[in-house]
């Protein structure tokens, strides 16, 4: 079974880029657990340096994809530039990695033919440190400039069209078939306040309890999420033991 180790930038403390009222964190999180759910549904072993909003130190996310045996590394990232009008995609790989090479070329070549982008800024060579520190082929992919409008309207509303298309070059790159599917997460949320503090105050709850909650924003209400399934019988079971404990537990689909 192929292995992937998928790394989302940044999280906790370290919010990354932020443009057009997004943070890089959160996209970077979001495309990467729906790329993973999407390698899953076709049977590839998937690794991740994080699944929630905390903080990881580079060398550390290496070692975890080290540690895993992965067949691949893909960090997924968001760029940004002082002038707006920056756009498009770029994909990079270690220099001298002519595997890391092959594996950034499947996959900035999976976007642009996606036809998500119109500006290839092409693939690219950097001493990244989670490029430099993994035993495997490894990539890292610019999604896009969160501080352009239109390259922040994808982040926002394409993270599906995305996801598929970072997970078409990866496969492309394993040698394996796309079939479609695994782009449904299933999200149980706890609760919806309108006070970020009362959110924070059930996350805390829930964290002493040993659940991984993250907190984010929809609607202007701020909401506690306990955890994202591909498969929607997973989110049930978490429903109902969130229940038994006396939590108002709900799904929600995206």
């Amino acid at each position: 079974m192929a292995k992937v180790f998928l790394d989302a930038g940044h999280g906790g403390k370290d919010p990354g880029a932020l443009g057009n009222g997004l943070k890089e964190k959160d996209i970077n999180l979001s495309v990467t657990l729906k790329v993973g759910n999407i390698l899953k549904n076709h049977g590839v072993n998937v690794g991740y340096s994080r699944t929630t909003d905390v903080f990881l130190e580079l060398a550390d996310r290496a070692s975890k994809a080290n540690n895993f045996g992965a067949d691949v590394f893909v960090s997924i990232h968001c760029n940004a530039f002082d002038d707006p009008s920056a756009k498009g995609v770029e994909t990079y790989s270690y220099p001298g990695s002519t595997s890391g090479a092959r594996l950034s070329k499947a996959i900035q070549d999976s976007i642009i033919s996606s036809g998500v982008y119109t500006v290839n800024r092409g693939t690219k060579t950097a001493n990244f440190a989670v490029l430099r520190l993994t035993r495997m082929p490894a990539a890292l992919v610019e999604l896009a400039f969160i501080t352009n409008s239109q390259d922040a309207n994808i982040l926002k509303t394409r993270q599906d069209d995305l996801a598929v298309a970072v997970a078409k070059g990866v496969l492309n790159n394993l040698g394996i078939p796309y079939k479609g599917g695994g782009t449904t997460l299933y999200k149980v949320q706890v609760g919806a306040f309108s006070i970020r503090a009362n959110a924070d105050n059930l996350a805390n709850e829930l964290r002493n309890k040993g659940y991984s909650p993250i907190v984010g924003t929809a609607g202007g209400l701020y909401k506690v999420q306990v955890g994202a399934f591909s498969i929607r019988a997973n989110a049930e079971a978490l429903v109902d033991e969130l229940e038994s404990k006396g939590y108002e537990a709900i799904i929600v689909i995206s």
